[in-house]
């Protein structure tokens, strides 16, 4: 009888364990519940859980909400915690939202991907989980339209440059102008762009914004850098309007604007040549470049087999076939023609050389390449954002590491 009870609390303490496994949450995801403004920044973490140790990355497919833009902040952190008796691992990784959308905004359910071993040692499982929708209140500010486009900081730095300085030029003229924004708490890509309305006879090129985000000593800084390039097409007087950007202070409690001054430009038209003078040249001087012309030809022609040698190596030297495929991949993503970027993946695959080992982004993004172009989604909805940046990641993580290798080589004859 005593083995029997022995035999039944066994099985009940086993029951309880599996019990509390199932109802541990893989993924949480946590928001300080206030009031947020429109434009600043809202910190979530999402916390993961496994029953060993984690391995390699994590994965998130982010959600796309219309006029919001969720992105990845600092590095995860990993600890643990007690759980009915249990040590479970815990890793929390930081993520940032910016809302240009007031009232409720709802952040869907979204999957992670990441892999953890049972306890420290062991083969290691790959998991999927869902982080649970969430939801967050934004409020606009009070005088700000639903169309503004709003930043929302405590510190705001704005400057500009022009490349020549604007006024008096000739017509056909080009004056290119760089515009710099920084603020704290706030990414790059919250920032606002730059208008594109310009006079009748000035015409705007829009270069690529430059974005870039860093965190020092925990603040959180956002840059944008917009290169403009005008052309004075037409002669006359064209005046480019003031430029006000203007932003909300959520410690003041109030709005703070700065305004580039507008710009005006005298354009001169262009005059036309009265007469072009015949230009006369004696027959000596076509002789001379005759015959120089010959010669070149012929030292082509003796030496073109050393020419082509020559030219091949350098071919070589400047585009490695394994540059060049890294380039194709990057086109084919970039495209989104997953054809294109598995011929290109296979090309870079083969330049390399034994005992390459992917990350697991980067396998993240193989394995949904090779499931559009073989399995059941056709191969034109394949989207190649998310291993051109894998790939991009892997190659700096590789070649920072050869880099670090070749440093601490021994030298040859110290």
């Amino acid at each position: 009888m005593r083995v029997f009870f022995c035999l039944i609390l066994l099985l009940m303490s086993s029951l309880t364990r599996t019990l509390v496994a199932a109802e541990v949450e893989p993924a949480r995801i946590q928001i300080k519940e206030q009031i947020w403004w429109v434009g600043q920044q809202v910190p979530f973490t999402v916390q993961l859980r496994a029953p060993g140790s984690f391995s390699g990355a994590a994965v998130f497919s982010l959600p796309e909400i219309p006029r919001v833009v969720i992105i990845k902040t600092g590095s995860p952190v990993v600890s643990s915690e007690e759980i009915e008796g249990k040590t479970w691992f815990v890793q929390t990784h930081d993520f940032a939202l910016f809302s240009q959308q007031s009232g409720t905004v709802t952040i869907p359910e979204f999957t992670v991907r990441f892999s953890h071993k049972d306890g420290f040692t062991g083969p290691v499982h790959d998991q999927s989980a869902q982080v649970p929708a969430a939801q967050v209140k934004i409020e606009r500010p009070s005088g700000s339209s639903a169309q503004d486009f709003l930043v929302t900081t405590n510190s705001f730095k704005l400057t500009e440059r022009w490349d020549p300085q604007p006024g008096t030029a000739a017509q056909g003229a080009v004056f290119h102008r760089t515009i710099t924004q920084e603020a704290d708490q706030v990414t790059g890509m919250a920032l606002v762009p730059p208008p594109e309305g310009v006079p009748a006879g000035v015409r705007l090129y829009l270069g690529q914004p430059r974005v870039t985000d860093k965190t020092e000593r925990g603040d959180f800084i956002g840059t944008r850098v917009d290169t403009l390039t005008y052309q004075l097409q037409e002669a006359g007087t064209w005046t480019l309007p003031a430029i006000r950007y203007q932003w909300w202070d959520p410690e003041k409690k109030a709005f703070g604007s700065q305004t580039l001054p507008a710009v005006t430009f005298q354009v001169k038209a262009m005059t036309t040549a009265e007469t072009e003078a015949p230009v006369v040249q004696s027959n000596n001087i076509v002789y001379v470049w005759g015959a120089v012309v010959l010669l070149v030809l012929a030292l082509i022609f003796w030496q073109w087999g050393r020419i082509r040698g020559l030219s091949e190596r350098l071919k070589q030297r400047w585009h490695p076939p394994a540059r060049v495929a890294e380039r194709k991949l990057l086109a084919g993503c970039r495209k989104n023609d997953a054809r294109a970027t598995e011929a290109a993946w296979q090309e870079w695959q083969n330049r390399q050389g034994t005992g390459l080992v992917l990350s697991s982004e980067l396998q993240a993004a193989l394995q949904d390449l090779q499931r559009s172009l073989y399995g059941a989604s056709p191969a034109r909805d394949w989207q190649g954002t998310k291993l051109a940046q894998a790939f991009r990641e892997f190659l700096h993580t590789t070649q920072g590491a050869e880099t670090e290798r070749r440093r601490e080589l021994p030298a040859l004859n110290p």
